[in-house]
């Protein structure tokens, strides 16, 4: 799989073209900064901090092929894998902000890109995309799913399905924000359900936009491998400086 032929799909390229005219008619604002001219800019894109390659990609100790490591594997983890672009903090922290918070829906374009190469380096094989749902009361203050915005363009460069159907919420959480590890897997546990129709046999990328512990992503994963897939892989747009979320209860990462 080649960057290249990712990007040659017609839906996908369709898609970049029908934001390329919004961005000409609505000149954007960069959403890290709010510097004029696009919604990403290079001053931007220099202050992002990939995570370590070498490091567990949930709690970010050494670990040799950046896997998951066998303490974060007691928690019984769900996904075969899970990686992330960069690191939520700086201008990217405040990016995904104004993506979810503030309606700026066009990041999710920009950021989209990003993802795209990282599939890449990461190869996996993958059958159709899901994001992580938000509760019916949620979606209904946002009005969309920041997530999905993400997932639905991934799975037309993949050239997969895009399954928003294939989970769904069946319990509300309480917000994730000032909880620790324990408290977020007890928050999240049971409260996903998924659709073998969708899922049965299939290998699964699940999308987020930030991954704090994982607790909700590896909820999702294992609601997905009950409804029979095969193999599920998690990917988001950042993560949690590591054990940030111990320490920073104001770092508002919840759905």
């Amino acid at each position: 799989m080649s960057l290249a032929s990712l990007q040659a799909k017609p839906v996908y390229t369709f898609y970049h073209l029908i934001w390329a005219a919004i961005d000409w008619v609505y000149p954007p604002a960069c959403g890290g900064c709010e510097k004029p001219g696009g919604r990403w800019c290079a001053d931007c894109q220099a202050q992002v901090t990939r995570p370590d390659a070498h490091g567990c990609p949930l709690c970010g100790r050494p670990e040799p092929n950046g896997s998951i490591c066998s303490a974060c594997h007691q928690a019984n983890p769900g996904c075969a894998d899970i990686r992330s672009w960069a690191i939520f903090q700086g201008p990217l922290r405040e990016a995904i902000h104004r993506l979810k918070y503030k309606g700026d829906v066009g990041l999710s374009e920009t950021f989209t890109t990003k993802l795209v190469q990282l599939l890449v380096e990461l190869n996996w094989k993958v059958d159709m995309v899901a994001a992580v749902p938000l509760s019916r009361q949620r979606f209904k203050q946002r009005g969309y799913n920041q997530a999905g915005l993400i997932g639905w363009p991934l799975a037309k460069a993949l050239n997969v399905s895009y399954a928003s159907q294939a989970i769904v919420r069946i319990r509300n959480t309480g917000s994730q924000v000032g909880l620790s590890i324990r408290q977020r897997q007890e928050n999240v546990s049971g409260a996903f359900s998924a659709d073998p129709r969708f899922v049965r046999g299939k290998n699964v990328l699940i999308i987020d936009d930030v991954l704090t512990t994982g607790a909700t992503m590896q909820a999702c994963a294992r609601a997905f491998l009950e409804a029979g897939a095969n193999l599920v892989y998690g990917l988001t747009l950042a993560k949690a400086p590591s054990h940030s979320h111990q320490l920073d209860p104001d770092l508002k990462i919840d759905q």
